[in-house]
């Protein structure tokens, strides 16, 4: 049986996927609008930012750990807004994303809906027990 990932290492795994997938945004989002189907490269820059600014974020929360409840809590949170906001940014824009955008999306929600499985999971059990 696999072991659960610790806090610690879900964390940093969504520090640096979130890290990359925004600079990737940031530095070519020429390339992955038209790969997505013609998306605005400003609103892909846009979107690279604040995943750049939620890495920070996150980074911030991980250094605080084991006291750091309200903080995991807010990554939960926006993790889950994520997930939530996929699709209906999938329905919203279905005429304009290609199929490699709509699954890209998809792939991307599925990653984060294990990150947040996972923050919830040891968001349970941060009280008063160290975390790993």
């Amino acid at each position: 049986m696999m072991k659960t990932p610790s806090l610690s290492a879900t964390l940093l795994t969504n520090i640096v996927t979130s890290a990359i997938a925004g600079i990737v945004l940031i530095s070519a989002p020429g390339v992955i609008g038209q790969f997505m189907g013609g998306v605005a490269p400003w609103l892909l820059r846009l979107v690279g930012a604040g995943l750049v600014l939620f890495a920070l974020g996150v980074y911030g929360v991980r250094r605080n750990l084991p006291a750091a409840n309200t903080g995991v809590a807010w990554v939960l949170a926006l993790d889950l807004a994520w997930i939530a906001a996929t699709p209906v940014v999938m329905v919203v824009y279905a005429q304009a994303l290609s199929l490699w955008g709509h699954l890209l999306l998809a792939d991307v929600a599925l990653l984060v809906s294990v990150f947040a499985g996972l923050e919830w999971y040891w968001l349970k059990r941060l009280k008063g027990t160290a975390v790993a």
